[in-house]
């Protein structure tokens, strides 16, 4: 009886889908265009395994990493008129004093390794919350079930889409050229980068929602904002605060590349040790930001588990 009701149960279930002469097309297309891509991306084993002995000659050179400009008081250039009890502290200090103390935070702290790292992550912070004040209300404005007007949709989605595929460090290079270098112009760029990401990954959340709920808070006859905020915030309040802790992390990541092109960061002082031949310093900057991105992702998966 089992093994009738199993050949039943076979012959009851649909065929398999035939493949025809379309799906072998497509298969050697896809084939002829990985072969065009490794062609293209220069993809050559032989000269990889040559360079492999100098791949370890360069992490040598690295070893051990030098943290003297970390450990090192002379590293930090403190001032020689103040203690370092007045460096630190908002106390009432000389006029000459307070100009010797000011220099010192706004140039010669964020050159030095531990300044640029807080610098860095100042960045990333500042970014994304600019990013975020403005992805929040073009997250509403690009969905499809909550703009206003399909011009309005089409609008927001064009200018997102646009700005979406200027890289951060384009964008850093054109901010260097209007305000200078320094991290003003990193945060811009991880601002305006940040914000057409999440506004792109807000609207697909918003087009997700349960309809039914939307349906039955309007039934009460509630307007456009109450609307979004009883029915569709509430739904899409997880992705939210997921999205915003993600691109934190890639933010640390992100502000330390523009740092090599002079947006702030630690970065800039990265990319001075290894063209300096400095390459243990280098290392230690490099064991820095290492320790500095598993400490957020730690940061952030935590409170995602706390709010999420």
């Amino acid at each position: 009886m089992a093994r009738e009701s199993d050949e039943k149960i076979f012959a009851e279930a649909p065929p398999a889908p035939k493949r025809g002469a379309r799906f072998y097309l497509l298969v050697a297309a896809t084939f002829l265009i990985l072969i065009w891509s490794f062609q293209g991306a220069k993809i050559r084993p032989a000269e990889l395994l040559q360079g492999i002995p100098q791949i370890f000659i360069t992490v040598g050179r690295m070893l051990p990493p030098d943290f003297a400009k970390i450990t090192d008081a002379k590293g930090y250039f403190f001032p020689d008129t103040l203690s370092f009890t007045e460096l630190i502290l908002p106390l009432p200090l000389a006029e000459n004093q307070s100009r010797a103390k000011q220099r010192w935070w706004d140039n010669t702290f964020p050159q030095t390794i531990v300044g640029a790292t807080l610098e860095t992550v100042q960045m990333a912070l500042a970014g994304t919350f600019l990013a975020l004040l403005v992805a929040f209300p073009l997250g509403f404005l690009a969905a499809r079930n909550t703009t206003p007007h399909p011009s309005v949709y089409n609008g927001v989605r064009l200018v997102l889409n646009f700005l979406r595929t200027i890289p951060d460090l384009a964008l850093g290079l054109l901010f260097v050229a209007a305000v200078g270098l320094g991290a003003f112009a990193g945060t811009l760029a991880l601002a305006i980068h940040t914000a057409t990401v999440l506004g792109k990954l807000l609207s697909e959340s918003v087009e997700n929602i349960d309809e039914g709920v939307v349906e039955a808070i309007r039934a009460t006859g509630a307007g456009y904002t109450q609307i979004l905020s009883f029915a569709v915030l509430p739904q899409i309040l997880p992705d939210l605060i997921s999205f915003t802790l993600y691109r934190l992390e890639t933010n640390i990541r992100a502000a330390s590349v523009l740092g090599l092109i002079g947006a702030g960061g630690i970065g800039y002082l990265m990319n001075t040790s290894f063209r300096t031949f400095q390459y243990q310093e280098a290392a230690a900057i490099v064991l820095v930001l290492i320790a500095l991105v598993m400490f957020v992702d730690y940061l952030s998966s935590r409170l995602r588990n706390l709010v999420v």
